[in-house]
């Protein structure tokens, strides 16, 4: 499960790029992140504490990182003596960018035919968009995942989350995985591209199916799921708050009337008589506090949940917090708190101490990046000579 003797060179600088490589990070990869002399707009993103983005040391838990000029000679130099000894790298800027700065996949597996070079972008370098900028929310609207999201009134509602970043970075890492098991047979890397657009579309499987097949958009699939069925949908409650409720299954629709009181409806059909037995639960649901119903329901394992905020829902499972969320130790703001991700949890403690120990034993704080650079840069046998003329010269973090 661990990944403890792989080396990733990071020039992600957008989301997708940055989940991915902390997805690798996370099962135990030694992760280095090569980024630019100024900082970029990951790291002025709000909030903004003691000049510090949260949004930024969200992703970044024990991550080396080195700022360093990429245009000069040395710079470039130092990175191919990098390139040398790496397993894996991630890049997230649009097709022909890396090339354009001598570090495409071409010229870098020739330097180490065994890198795994992965590349996220909107839409792949194969496609006539390739140079096309776009943002999470452009491909969400390009796929139809908005379309399908929205309100009562018919105007869509943007996700509270980064589908198209969270997907492509996931496959992204998968796709690294896959790649670092099939060179153990052949013994090379290997090129992969993943876009956004075609990970964004694939989160719509399910009903991309059933649209093609039939020939009409999901909205007009009345048996489409998920839908607003009155067993699949969510009501409001007597304090405001909601309760989700998705008892599909006969069994389980069976034992959610039986606990609000209404057994009388249990032989009405859920499709054919939707707006009637959803009218009627939700007055139900409407004499009860949130707190009340997710009291009732905790025991009665018929899938229906509190919609809980996130200050909720880290103390939501009966364990609590101890396997979700983790800690990064920054010099500057001290403990932050980390939300894990389900491959950390499958980690053996002799896998989890082996990545500590890789990190001398505690996470990286990454707040000091002057002497992480110097630190990098005299692993690949540059002297100390050699890195003060590199910081005179502007080339790397002074």
């Amino acid at each position: 499960m661990s990944l403890a003797h792989i080396r990733v060179l990071d020039f992600t600088h957008l989301l997708p790029g940055e989940i991915a490589s902390t997805l690798l990070c996370d099962m135990g990869a030694e992760v280095l992140r090569i980024e630019r002399l100024e900082p970029t707009l990951n790291e002025r993103l709000p909030p903004i504490v003691d000049g510090e983005s949260l949004y930024f040391w969200s992703l970044h838990r024990n991550k080396q990182r080195i700022k360093i000029d990429l245009k000069s000679e040395a710079g470039m130099s130092a990175v191919c003596k990098m390139v040398e000894s790496a397993d894996v790298l991630i890049e997230n800027f649009r097709p022909a960018v890396m090339n354009r700065l001598g570090l495409g996949a071409e010229a870098l597996q020739a330097i180490n035919n065994k890198l795994v070079y992965c590349s996220i972008s909107g839409y792949g370098s194969k496609s006539q968009w390739s140079a096309r900028p776009g943002h999470d929310l452009n491909f969400v609207a390009e796929t139809g995942i908005l379309y399908e999201t929205q309100d009562e009134k018919g105007t869509p509602v943007m996700p509270a989350v980064f589908v198209s970043d969270y997907m492509s970075g996931t496959y992204a890492a998968l796709a690294v995985v896959a790649a670092l098991l099939e060179r153990e047979h052949t013994g090379i890397g290997k090129k992969l591209e993943i876009s956004m657009f075609e990970s964004a579309l694939s989160a719509l499987g399910v009903k991309g199916t059933m649209s093609l097949y039939l020939g009409l958009d999901p909205s007009e699939i009345h048996t489409k799921y998920p839908d607003a069925l009155p067993n699949h949908r969510v009501y409001p409650c007597l304090d405001g708050r909601y309760l989700a409720v998705a008892p599909v299954e006969p069994e389980f629709w069976t034992k959610f009337l039986t606990l609000i009181d209404r057994n009388d409806l249990a032989e009405k059909d859920v499709i054919k008589h939707r707006e009637f037995l959803s009218t009627e639960i939700a007055a139900v649901i409407k004499t009860k506090t949130m707190a009340d119903w997710a009291e009732l329901f905790k025991d009665a394992n018929c899938c229906v949940s509190p919609v809980n905020k996130v200050s909720e829902a880290v103390d939501f499972l009966p364990e609590g917090q101890s396997h979700i969320v983790t800690y990064m130790d920054h010099k500057g703001l001290g403990k932050v708190p980390q939300l894990s991700n389900p491959i950390r949890r499958n980690q053996t403690r002799s896998e989890r101490a082996s990545s500590q120990e890789q990190n001398n034993g505690n996470d990286w704080s990454c707040s000091d990046t002057v002497a992480e650079t110097a630190l990098v840069l005299k692993s690949i046998g540059l002297t100390d000579e050699q890195i003060l003329a590199m910081k005179a010269a502007g080339i790397i973090a002074r």
